[in-house]
């Protein structure tokens, strides 16, 4: 099902979202102060228009509270950023995406009412972090209110010492299996019986600090 989404900015991160959204057979708007930007991006967008998306007469003629989700990237001009996200706020948007550059950007993006703040470089960073910590830990989500779900590849000494999924003792550290990988077959939600063998992917949902407890068992 189509759905319509409004990108003000046309940095290289709202490009890269107008263009998947474009080839998922959404209706994408693309707003932009620069010219040649909407022009060198037509293809991606349903529709482009030339506006400062800092102007709140010009926002307000683009009916934002009609998208989906409305999404901002303004190529680390912190101060249009903020005055962006205000303003669509304030116009209705339903659901707010912006790009933050900095910790403190995300904080006052956050006090502004972005509904989610995108932080790539800390994203990134925690992630090669954990990685090299916790070598086995392949990637996490971070759902907020120190919710994760982490996929860890099980590692030949944890097989060692762990024959079965139950004997990880996994309700003593407050974590869920979601799902085991293994190859290409997905079981959802195994029993305790359900044996582990090396490299079998194990999906896990709950707090980061737990997750880092089974990460030395690995």
């Amino acid at each position: 099902m189509s759905q319509k989404f409004a990108i003000l900015g046309l940095g290289y991160f709202g490009v890269t979202v107008a263009k998947e959204l474009h080839r998922r057979k959404n209706e994408v708007l693309g707003v932009d102060s620069d010219e040649a930007r909407v022009n060198a991006f037509s293809s991606l967008l349903s529709h482009g228009v030339i506006a400062d998306i800092t102007d709140a007469n010009s926002l307000a003629e683009l009916s934002l509270e009609d998208y989906d989700a409305v999404i901002i990237d303004t190529d680390e001009n912190l101060e249009a950023s903020m005055v962006c996200t205000l303003l669509a706020r304030e116009q209705g948007a339903v659901s707010i995406w912006v790009k933050a550059y900095s910790d403190m950007h995300h904080r006052l993006l956050d006090h502004l009412g972005a509904d989610h703040i995108v932080y790539p470089e800390h994203d990134s960073g925690m992630r090669v972090a954990e990685s090299l910590h916790y070598h086995a830990m392949v990637d996490f989500i971070n759902l907020g209110d120190r919710k994760f779900v982490v996929d860890l590849q099980a590692t030949e000494k944890l097989c060692e010492e762990y024959d079965t999924v139950g004997s990880l003792e996994l309700d003593a550290l407050a974590l869920t299996l979601v799902a085991l990988k293994r190859g290409p077959e997905l079981m959802e939600r195994p029993g305790d019986k359900t044996p582990l063998q090396v490299d079998d992917h194990m999906v896990l949902l709950g707090e980061l600090d737990a997750m880092r407890d089974l990460g030395k068992k690995l």
